[in-house]
């Protein structure tokens, strides 16, 4: 009888052993399973980080771009307006020559319009001295 109790033990430990066994297999089933789950977590969301940083990037070469486009529209409203205010001052300067001509046109006409008029109370003078003179 001996021999059946050390049989038992045997068949015991076994038994023991072959549960420990297949509880540390499901036990790295579950591991396998949740480093899975993360792997393909970790490429989504490696695929969601490339796309926003595309999305970035393409983002900026729009928006420099367009700071470009500004910067020329800016340069060439700048030299409209320097066109624009050389016109003005050559505008100003012309009309400023045109006035000055005609002001010193009207001021040579009155200078001898006066000179006529200055010839002509001469006459008068004398012809009213004149008429004065042989009444007395």
């Amino acid at each position: 009888m001996r021999k059946y109790p050390m049989l038992r033990v045997r068949i015991l430990g076994l038994v023991v052993l072959a549960v420990l066994m297949a509880g540390c297999q499901q036990q790295e089933a579950s591991n396998e399973k949740q480093a899975r789950l993360l792997a393909a977590r970790n490429v989504e969301l490696e695929g969601r980080l490339a796309d926003g940083q595309a999305q970035i990037a393409a983002l900026k070469r729009g928006h420099a771009e367009t700071l470009r486009a500004k910067e020329r529209d800016l340069a060439q409203c700048e030299a409209r307006n320097e066109a624009l205010q050389e016109d003005l001052r050559n505008g100003i300067a012309e009309r400023v020559r045109d006035v000055t001509a005609a002001v010193m046109n009207e001021n040579a006409r009155l200078r001898e319009a006066n000179a006529s008029l200055q010839a002509e109370i001469e006459r008068l003078k004398a012809e009213i001295e004149r008429r004065r003179s042989p009444a007395r």
